[in-house]
């Protein structure tokens, strides 16, 4: 039987969401595989420990946002036991399984190319790449200039087969600690991280957003995996240490011309100039 690895962090407040992370993806998802749960968390107990295939890792709590930027490193704590699964798959703490996935439909397929599974994010599933929030720092490892990128992936939902998905975290933690070692952090943190590295590759199955559903949003897609509401269980700019800042209109303005149309002039920029993508960082 194929062996699954879950991966899973709730650390602090997030913990609120395992019981019915687990519930759901127990029942609906990859229903033919043997999976096993590896849930890094800084609390005591949780529900379900005891459940078979169910491994509670103590993680300490680490402040934003290197409680995402170290998301790569967290993993490889365990990579002894992780390189025994055939899949692993990085979940957010509050995904919930809505309808049953099968195998068929969700893991990579090593036959056609394909070591990595990926999810399109849904803010973005219809722009053209000039428009993807990518980290548009040079002295980033996750830069992509404007010319270059074709999806715009969710940090929040991937995986692979465990030999391809462990080297992605061995590569991403090194060019995080590279970008920490010069005052740099990426944009989007790992989802700038992981945008870059598949900018780089092909080897890779994409999903729709039917995968990563957000709560309340319509979209022409059958929703399979939902993303919760994390505001409805806590107050996130408090766990963030983030306090929103009130804008007055020609900052809306100016904003919404930047979100626009910058971007054509800057995609024009980038290909007079010939900046391309190179691989290992930028």
């Amino acid at each position: 039987m194929t062996k699954v690895g879950m991966l899973y962090i709730c650390t602090g407040k997030y913990t609120v969401f395992w019981p019915e992370f687990y519930r759901t993806f127990n029942e609906k998802f990859l229903p033919n595989c043997e999976k096993e749960y590896f849930v890094f968390t800084d609390a005591p107990a949780i529900e379900y420990e005891d459940a078979p295939g169910v491994h509670r890792i103590y993680q300490e709590p680490y402040p934003w946002p290197y409680s995402t930027l170290k998301r790569f490193s967290i993993f490889l704590t365990q990579e002894t036991v992780l390189s025994k699964m055939d899949y692993l798959f990085f979940f957010n703490a509050n995904l919930t399984c809505t309808q049953t996935i099968t195998e068929e439909e969700f893991l990579p397929r090593p036959a056609r190319g394909e070591n990595l599974l990926l999810v399109q994010q849904p803010g973005f599933w219809d722009k053209k790449p000039p428009f993807f929030s990518y980290d548009r720092n040079p002295k980033s490892t996750a830069y992509i200039p404007y010319n270059c990128g074709k999806y715009y992936v969710s940090g929040g939902l991937n995986g692979g087969t465990a030999p391809a998905f462990l080297a992605l975290c061995h590569e991403l933690e090194r060019r995080t600690e590279a970008d920490l070692q010069q005052n740099v952090i990426a944009l989007w943190h790992d989802e700038s991280q992981l945008n870059r590295y598949a900018a780089e590759r092909s080897d890779y199955r994409l999903l729709t957003p039917a995968y990563w559903y957000p709560e309340g949003w319509q979209m022409p897609f059958e929703q399979k995996i939902t993303v919760r509401d994390k505001s409805r269980y806590f107050d996130v700019a408090a766990v963030k240490n983030k306090q929103a800042k009130p804008q007055s209109r020609l900052q809306r303005k100016w904003g919404a011309f930047c979100e626009n149309y910058l971007p054509y002039w800057y995609c024009l920029r980038d290909t007079l100039l010939h900046k391309t993508l190179k691989g290992g960082g930028a």
